[in-house]
């Protein structure tokens, strides 16, 4: 008896709160599937992003060769390609901020150790938002909130 106590392991207590990198992981991944509507499993995600990151890439490059200032039309061109130069870059964003919440999770959860109360409070909101049903008109704008929030920790963690 004094021995199975003497060897007798502590059972350890299994923690069911999440890390706020897997917090911001599960973020990234809807705000990832809202972006990329196309996308049909998040096996290949990466995949789905790169293809229209390019996409979008030519389609900046596009724009940027029929610019002209002295045009309404070209002045057009001018807007497509700032909103497109915006969109990519977020995007981007949001691909580097999975590919390295994936790769490795511990470091970067000591990474957003100072973003504890911020990604605490953004993934409350989701979670509210996702059990409950809202004005549609506000939807979009909800999601563009969180995703802008989402990419400021995104680069300062970056």
């Amino acid at each position: 008896m004094f021995i199975q106590t003497l060897f007798k392991q502590e059972r350890k207590t299994t923690n069911l709160e999440k890390t706020p990198a897997d917090k911001l992981l599960e973020i990234i991944l809807t705000l990832l599937s809202k972006e990329l509507p196309q996308h049909q499993s998040q096996h290949h995600i990466l995949f789905t992003a790169n293809t229209n990151l390019e996409y979008l890439n030519n389609l900046l490059n596009y724009h940027r060769k029929q610019i002209q200032p002295g045009f309404h039309t070209g002045q057009y061109h001018q807007k497509v390609y700032e909103q497109l130069q915006k969109q990519i870059s977020q995007l981007q964003m949001l691909v580097d901020g999975y590919m390295e919440l994936s790769i490795d999770i511990q470091q970067m959860n000591h990474r957003l150790h100072f973003h504890h109360d911020s990604i605490d409070y953004l993934y409350n909101n989701f979670k509210q938002t996702k059990e409950q049903n809202f004005y549609k008109e506000t939807e979009a704008m909800f999601w563009q909130c969180l995703k802008e929030d989402v990419l400021e920790i995104i680069r300062k963690v970056l």
